[in-house]
Order: C-alpha cells, then structure tokens, then sequence
C-alpha cells in the first residue's frame, strides 16, 4: 500500500492506469478498511505475487490481481473438475451432476463450480457428501453471497475448500460478474463439465 506509483508501474501487469488507481485507494484509506474487515471476518486477500495465490491462474490472459477466500486452498487441489451448468435442471440432470460429483470427490478430486442455484448447488452439495474437497468461485463479494438460499452451502464449502472471489467484499452480484469468473472457474480446473446449458 505504501508502494509509490511509479513503483507499481513498473509491477508486471499493472501498468500506469492500475497504478494510480491503487494509490488513489491507498491514499483514500478504503484499501486500509477493506483489509481490516476482511481479517474480522477471517477473509484473506491474496495478491497476485503472494506464494499462496493459486498458480493456475497466473497464466490466464487476465488474471485477477487479487484473490478474496475464505477456507483454504490445499496442494491437492491442483487436480480438480469444474462442474457447472443450468439454474434450472431436469431431475436427470440434478442427478447426474450429483453422480460425478460425487464420483470424484471420493477419489480425491476437487470438484470447483461457481454456487449458482441448479447444477452448481448440486455439485457443491455432493462432493462434501461424499467427504471430498470443493471450491466454489463467485461472482459477488464474500460479505453478499448470492443466492441469499445458498448461505449455509457457502459456509460449508468454506469448511471443506475455499470460497474464491475478484470482487470486493460488499460487491453486488452484478451480471457483468459471472462471465468474468468463468475464467477462474476453469483456470482451476483442468476441465469442465457443463451439465444441461443452453
């Protein structure tokens, strides 16, 4: 934070623009609060340079610069699935997410997917029914989990994995939010199964 600008320009990545908003924030003190509130609520913030950021996604086009999780992130977690798909599923559906969720969850697999209602909360659910690890990447701020209906589901998710976020802890679950976290979603992974999307 105390990092001068001409500093920061010189971060790869960054640039001058992403710099001086950084000082901007910096020099305001929302940086200071926003760090604050998280270390309350047990959020870490992971920068892109920080050992723990995860090294999957340092090779995305546009890695996120930062990193909101609650939870953990384990070593093991570098073999994970993405499971996703619709807000809406046939029973067929439902359970088939269910099924491979829950297929490689009990063989040491990461099932990630991004706790959206349908196929998501399905995916999540199984893979801690069958004791394994998931991760769940959303699209909103850790302190706004969305939907509201999957509050719990997050805070086992939490538990069991990490729950991952770009966005700022009080950030609204913007449209414009979930094609963006997509991207982290499959960074993680190394594939993606979508069940029943359009």
């Amino acid at each position: 934070v105390a990092a001068p600008e001409r500093a920061l320009r010189e971060v790869l990545g960054v640039g001058p623009v992403l710099a001086k908003a950084i000082r901007e924030q910096a020099s305001g003190g929302g940086a200071a609060r926003e760090i604050e509130a998280s270390a309350r609520l047990g959020i870490r913030i992971l920068p892109f340079w920080d050992a723990d950021y995860p090294a999957a996604l340092k090779p995305l086009y546009d890695p996120p610069l930062v990193l909101y999780m609650k939870g953990a992130l384990e070593p093991g977690d570098a073999v994970a699935i993405a499971i996703v798909g619709t807000r809406s599923p046939t029973y067929y559906g439902r359970s088939q997410a269910e099924r491979f969720s829950r297929l490689l969850a009990a063989r040491g697999v990461t099932v990630v997917s991004g706790l959206a209602r349908g196929i998501d909360t399905a995916a999540h659910d199984a893979a801690l029914k069958a004791g394994g690890r998931t991760v769940a990447v959303i699209g909103s701020g850790l302190r706004n989990i969305y939907p509201p209906e999957n509050a719990a589901l997050a805070g086992r998710v939490a538990e069991r994995g990490a729950l991952l976020t770009e966005f700022c802890l009080q950030a609204s679950p913007n449209p414009k939010n979930f094609p963006r976290r997509n991207r982290i979603l499959s960074g993680l992974s190394l594939g993606v199964l979508v069940v029943e999307a359009g």
